[in-house]
């Protein structure tokens, strides 16, 4: 684990950020706006736009990006193969977890398995038929901290339909795959990843940190 994510872990804290967090997140924005530390966007496919700060074998950090119009394919039911901890950095996220159980004779929904790799996505059908129903609604407003283990079902939300940022922090754990659901009669599709160009990544690095530091209106 190195020192830059025990760093952002502790700042994070458990359900609240301590006030160091946003200068270490603006901090690394500013280096990425600058080209001091590069690296590309990736428009995501859940909705937001991805700046993956660091990849240090299972640790990973990545500052989201959320406009009130999805820059992907929209929000989904969803888990993922590592557990995370996030923290709202300006605006509001709403996270709903959901329960998901196997219903082979009524499915409502048909999980799908995500096998991702060089920016890519393979998003295989499974044989696992489900259906769902939402469980705790959580928002989180700036400065506050929220944690998924894997293999847990959500989706995540704009509430306010308004701006919004976060400091995601992910350790990769062995056994869960990443999951989303789907028709029942869906069939494979492949998503590729856009990545953003130079000049984009700096704008979207550059506003973000912007908002952090209180010199756009987003709080």
């Amino acid at each position: 684990m190195t020192n830059l994510y025990t760093a952002l872990e502790r700042a994070a804290g458990s359900t609240a950020a301590a006030p160091g967090l946003d200068g270490l997140v603006g901090g690394l924005l500013a280096e990425v706006a600058s080209g001091a530390r590069p690296l590309r966007a990736v428009v995501h496919p859940l909705g937001f736009y991805c700046l993956p700060v660091l990849r240090d074998g299972a640790y990973g950090v990545c500052v989201h990006v959320f406009d009130p119009a999805p820059v992907g394919s929209g929000y989904e039911i969803h888990c993922h193969s590592w557990e995370l901890k996030s923290s709202v950095l300006y605006g509001r996220i709403g996270n709903l977890r959901v329960g998901v159980y196997d219903e082979p004779a009524r499915p409502t929904h048909r999980a799908f398995e995500v096998h991702s790799a060089g920016g890519t996505d393979e998003i295989r059908p499974s044989p696992r038929l489900v259906r769902w129903e939402p469980l705790a609604e959580q928002t989180s407003a700036r400065g506050e901290t929220y944690t998924l283990g894997a293999g847990e079902f959500h989706a995540t939300m704009l509430p306010d339909a308004a701006p919004a940022a976060t400091v995601v922090l992910g350790r990769t754990v062995p056994g869960p795959v990443d999951v989303v659901l789907g028709p029942v009669d869906g069939a494979a599709r492949r998503v590729v990843r856009q990545r953003c160009d130079a000049a984009r990544t700096a704008r979207i690095a550059d506003e973000a940190a912007r908002r952090i530091s209180g010199r756009d209106s987003a709080g």
